[in-house]
């Protein structure tokens, strides 16, 4: 960026600015990962980019280098990468998408004030009205999409409204100082995780099963939500319980056996599947990430772990075609440990080193780099 505009931005612009490049580096280079690499139409892969955005947002506070390196790992896991491919969609679908996502940036950017609110308002209907058309129900596209940024938003309300006493990052998309006892949670954080988890629950209702993590992170953000809202998410979360029965308890009732959790070799199959997405590197990680986050960071620990949690009880019972494409919800928080235990183990070892420190960190950080290579030389099958 040129020095002149840098210098005409305000502090808030450049923290904005910083805090969003690096997970749309993320996304740019996901895109040509899928469309060069893995032959993907142009508009599939950037649907599929805007979810690797979403989860490198969510991993943005844990640095620059680990929010692109997260992002990448989840492009190249092998569940991810089992949506390439594909036929092109419809033209005119996109058409009516980037039109009706303009207007809505323009009426909620005017309504609100805040561009932020109304881009995200923006890329929420132009996915929503995208994938719904060139997809099909029950689109996994869609339902990574909705899971990559929903845990970004309640990441980041947990790490505002939960913060550890020794962190120092501030909130950095508030646009005016707040008053004296003001909640830092935002409206794109409840607003937004009210749209994006209604549509993920309409595409598939499957997707309840994130409606205990999701409750769990609205209570411990220690902020009062209006009863209209506890009210549309109840509604929510039961036409969610609903659509599980007829499609799921009823419908493929065969391919649902709820008492098969207690089958030791339903528990090695799992097993398989989890280590088959990043290896045992990646399931030493997630271990090390869970443990620490669940000490430094508790309410952020449990609502993942419930979350997986639920993911994988689903897992142990399903026993339907296309397995890790439906749990990858799980594979995502997995991402999150992973990098977190990566943040973890850097700060370790600069602590411990008595010179170049920073240098050192960054090291250590980048060599999280060999699992996403490892992924991408297995996919070219090098």
């Amino acid at each position: 960026m040129d020095h002149n505009v840098w210098n005409q931005l305000t502090q808030q612009q450049r923290l904005i600015l910083k805090f969003w490049l690096p997970p749309l580096v993320s996304g740019l280079l996901a895109f040509m990962l899928l469309a060069f690499v893995g032959e993907t139409p142009l508009i599939r892969s950037g649907g599929l980019a805007v979810v690797i955005v979403g989860v490198a947002l969510a991993l943005r506070r844990m640095g620059a280098v680990l929010s692109v390196i997260g992002g990448l790992t989840l492009c190249l896991s092998p569940a991810f990468w089992s949506q390439t491919g594909g036929g092109q969609g419809e033209p005119a679908t996109i058409v009516i998408a980037v039109t009706a996502a303009a207007l809505a940036v323009g009426i909620a950017t005017g309504v609100s004030q805040r561009p932020y609110i109304g881009l995200g308002v923006g890329v929420i209907i132009f996915v929503a009205l995208f994938f719904s058309q060139i997809g099909t129900p029950r689109s996994l596209r869609l339902t990574a999409f909705v899971t990559g940024w929903l845990f970004y938003l309640i990441i980041d309300m947990l790490l505002l409204t939960n913060p550890h006493p020794e962190d120092d990052v501030p909130p950095l998309l508030l646009d005016r100082p707040l008053a004296e006892g003001a909640s830092l949670v935002r409206p794109y954080h409840t607003l937004g995780i009210l749209l994006l988890f209604g549509i993920g629950i309409i595409n598939d209702p499957l997707l309840t099963l994130l409606a205990p993590s999701v409750v769990l992170a609205l209570l411990l953000a220690r902020t009062q939500l209006p009863l209209w809202y506890w009210a549309l998410l109840t509604i929510i979360v039961l036409l969610g319980i609903r659509g599980i029965v007829a499609d799921y308890l009823v419908g493929q009732s065969y391919l649902l056996v709820m008492d098969r959790w207690r089958d030791a070799s339903r528990w090695l199959i799992e097993v398989r599947v989890v280590l088959r997405q990043f290896g045992i590197v990646g399931v030493l990680l997630a271990v090390l990430g869970l443990a620490r986050m669940a000490r430094w960071y508790a309410p952020l620990g449990i609502v993942t772990l419930l979350a997986y949690a639920a993911y994988t009880f689903f897992g142990l019972v399903w026993i339907g075609p296309r397995r890790e494409a439906l749990l990858l919800p799980l594979f995502i928080i997995q991402v999150l440990w992973m990098t977190y235990a990566v943040f973890t183990l850097s700060e370790w070892i600069k602590r411990a080193a008595a010179l170049r420190q920073r240098a050192i960190q960054i090291a250590v950080q980048c060599s999280y780099a060999l699992l996403p290579a490892a992924l991408l030389l297995n996919i070219i099958n090098l």
